[in-house]
């Protein structure tokens, strides 16, 4: 293939991709609004960016909805945990900006490090239980053994997924006014999607590639 049919190629790819992304976060922000269902939702989006990932075909539409069914329960219970932890690390962090004196520095780092655990939790077990078949215990343990194989790879996904976040509180307020639209495109697909990126590359390294949904359990890390 000739570099001109090559950069065509890529940018139809790449013109496919965002297409994809912008469906899908519609899709999640919709399957999100009754908060508690988050976790289904995130599931299904994860099993749809980790195929983009790999530049698998994907029928967007038909295999979040597939995959939204079918992650449903162990979604729900993995979700409503990462609620009940983001709740933890929003207590933590009003409970230590109302401090003063060396006590506030004291809760500023517990508060630290519970978000980092939160972080992990989110950046690894949604992936985990939309790639592999495990329960949620297990889930929830590969997941952590997974982001102590690869700190460096976790930084950077915990960078990823705060980096909206972090934009929307430091950035001016009439820059916010101008971008905010984005998020309504893409705020939400496109961080998973990044992190998609990594997590196969974690997923290739750390876990055979037989090892699919379709066929077997994650295996004991």
């Amino acid at each position: 293939m000739d570099q001109k049919n090559k950069l065509k190629s890529s940018f139809g790819r790449f013109m496919y991709a965002m297409a994809d992304l912008l469906i899908l976060n519609l899709l999640i922000l919709v399957c999100s609004l009754p908060i508690i269902t988050v976790g289904p939702a995130l599931c299904a989006l994860f099993t749809v960016t980790l195929k983009i990932a790999s530049e698998e075909p994907v029928e967007t539409l038909r295999e979040f909805f597939s995959a939204f069914k079918s992650n449903f329960r162990q979604g729900l219970i993995l979700g409503i945990l990462a609620l009940f932890a983001a709740a933890v690390v929003f207590a933590d962090g009003v409970y230590a900006f109302s401090l003063d004196g060396p006590f506030k520095i004291v809760f500023c780092i517990v508060t630290g490090i519970v978000g980092a655990v939160w972080l992990t939790y989110v950046c690894y077990v949604f992936a985990l239980q939309a790639k592999f078949e495990n329960t949620v215990k297990a889930h929830i343990k590969n997941a952590f053994l997974l982001a102590f194989c690869a700190p460096g790879k976790t930084v950077l996904m915990w960078g990823i997924l705060a980096c909206p976040v972090l934009l929307f509180l430091f950035l001016p307020q009439y820059v916010v006014a101008y971008i905010g639209f984005l998020f309504i495109l893409f705020g939400l697909s496109l961080p998973i999607y990044c992190n998609s990126l990594i997590l196969k590359k974690i997923f290739d390294r750390f876990i055979p590639t037989d090892q699919s949904k379709s066929t077997e359990e994650d295996p004991e890390l």
